[in-house]
């Protein structure tokens, strides 16, 4: 009998800011198993707002802090990426659309996934495409449409 090949993504987060865990590297896992059926190696960084603003500005020149950050390594043969998320930009923005953080934090870590396998926002067709497959996604989890607060 032919073996199957196993998907395996791997998750680890490194929590620089806060001392409680937001979300786990299990629920990414499932979160990113959605929408990608291959290996990955997945590392995602919660950040204060100064690692945030120097990393956007060394690497998107733009010189702010910013909720989240993709960054693809590799995708041949296995995806590697990085996902940064400024918890600073993350607590405010939950607090100011009344959402709770971790449905926030679970939002943007879909968002900037999204990013590391090639989805994009800048045309509106784009946009529209990969707003619906996070609200499609996010549904499963029990978290409202992102953009409804937006």
């Amino acid at each position: 009998m032919p073996m199957k090949n196993i998907q395996m993504i791997n998750v680890v987060i490194q929590n620089t800011v806060t001392k409680k865990n937001i979300f786990s590297a299990a629920l990414c896992h499932q979160l990113f198993s959605n929408v990608w059926k291959k290996n990955a190696q997945i590392t995602i960084r919660i950040t204060n707002h100064k690692e945030s603003k120097k990393l956007n500005g060394q690497y998107r020149n733009i010189h702010s802090a910013t909720n989240v950050l993709s960054f693809l390594i590799d995708n041949q043969p296995s995806l590697i990426g990085d996902l940064v998320l400024c918890h600073d930009i993350v607590k405010k923005e939950a607090k100011m659309y009344k959402k709770k953080i971790k449905d926030h934090y679970m939002h943007l870590v879909l968002h900037g996934f999204l990013h590391l396998i090639g989805y994009d926002h800048m045309e509106k067709h784009e946009q529209k495409r990969m707003e619906s497959l996070e609200i499609k996604i996010l549904k499963k989890y029990k978290i409202d449409n992102p953009y409804l607060t937006i």
